[in-house]
Order: structure tokens, then sequence, then C-alpha cells
């Protein structure tokens, strides 16, 4: 009996994991990607919160609204008044509107994880279900999200969508999204990004945290 107990304990604290890091992702908008991150979130809250041996990182969601260079701004302003220590602070914009000049200094000026994305936020969400390996405009991302979405029978594409995570995630398409940007990742990679179309960096952001969601 007493065996028992020492392996017992053996395993309770093998399965222990060392406090993660504590995430800040800061985005652009106010809809999509906070939704999505958010919903991230509640998914690991949802599958390890009430599991005591296993620690998971806590996940702070703004969605500002402000644009690129107004949100490194903020995010250096939040992070040095905030009373919390970040281990991971991410900043979450586009390529979208913004001048090359802008867009590259905005990610040059960051003294954090910049998850951005050329030309919009929508084609990590369109990487869920194929991989794009040529220049597309934000209007054709958008077109071809929502065809996807129509073809999995998902309804059409709306930005507003609180359930946006749960919706493109099903059927291991995280995985697939991670290895086509993995790909995109080598497309002209010695290029700015103002000039690499189609990229997105929030696969590094979910990357990391996969392993709360398998």
């Amino acid at each position: 009996m007493k065996n028992d107990r020492s392996i017992s304990r053996k395993d309770r604290l093998k399965s222990k994991r060392l406090a993660p890091a504590n995430y800040l992702i800061v985005c652009e908008g106010k809809q999509t990607e906070p939704n999505y991150f958010k919903g991230l979130t509640e998914k690991i809250n949802e599958k390890y919160g009430k599991k005591v041996d296993v620690l998971i990182p806590k996940i702070e969601v703004k969605g500002t609204g402000r644009n690129t260079t107004d949100l490194v701004k903020y995010t250096q302003k939040y992070v040095n008044y905030s009373s919390k220590a970040y281990g991971q602070v991410w900043v979450v914009f586009d390529k979208d509107d913004y001048t090359d000049e802008q867009f590259d200094s905005a990610i040059a000026n960051c003294n954090y994880n910049v998850a951005w994305s050329n030309p919009n936020f929508e084609i990590w969400l369109l990487s869920h279900f194929k991989r794009v390996n040529r220049y597309i405009s934000k209007e054709n991302v958008m077109d071809e999200l929502n065809k996807e979405f129509q073809k999995s029978g998902l309804g059409e594409y709306n930005k507003n969508d609180e359930d946006i995570f749960e919706k493109i995630t099903n059927n291991g398409r995280i995985h697939t999204a991670i290895e086509n940007c993995e790909y995109m990742e080598v497309l002209e990679q010695c290029k700015q990004a103002s000039q690499r179309n189609p990229m997105t960096k929030v696969y590094k952001v979910v990357e990391g945290l996969k392993e709360y969601l398998e």
C-alpha cells in the first residue's frame, strides 16, 4: 500500500507543469480578432480550467479599434501600467489599407511580438480551409472565405460572429491552418512584411497555445 501511494504521488507531480506565461493579445480590430482569441481562451479554460494538476496560461485579449501606430503605443503604455507580468505580449494588426511604410514601420518599432497579416486577419481564417500561394486582395480573401464557409455548411462569414473560433477549428482545422501558414512563411521570406502577400504571423500565437487545445 505504501508503494502504491508513492507511485500515485510521483505520477501527480510528473503531471504538473511549470507555470506557463501569461498572454496579452492586443488587437487592432474590435470584432473578428478579439472574438477568435476569446473563443480560443474559452476553449482552453473549458478543457483544463477545472483540472488542478494542469497549469494553463492566463490569456487577456484586448480589442482596441486603434490603427497600427497607435496600437503599438497603446500596448507599450498598457504593459507599463499593468500590475500583471506578461511573458507573452502579442500585437495583432493588418496591412489592410496602410501604406507600405506605415506597416513596416509599425512592425519595426514594436518591442513586442507582432502577429501581422497581409492583407488582413481573414487570411488566417481562410488558412483553416485552404492554402493560398499567390497574391490576394483583401476583397478576394473575404470572397474566398465566404465560399469556404458555405461549402462547409457554416452559412455566410460574419465579422461579428462571436462563435468564429468554434466554427472554423472543427475537424482538426487548426493543424491545417498552421501547416498552410508555415508554407506561406517561406514565400518571399526575404522581403519586407508589406511585400509579403499572402502571409500572416497569427499562426505563431496559436502554435504556442496549441498543446492546450489538443
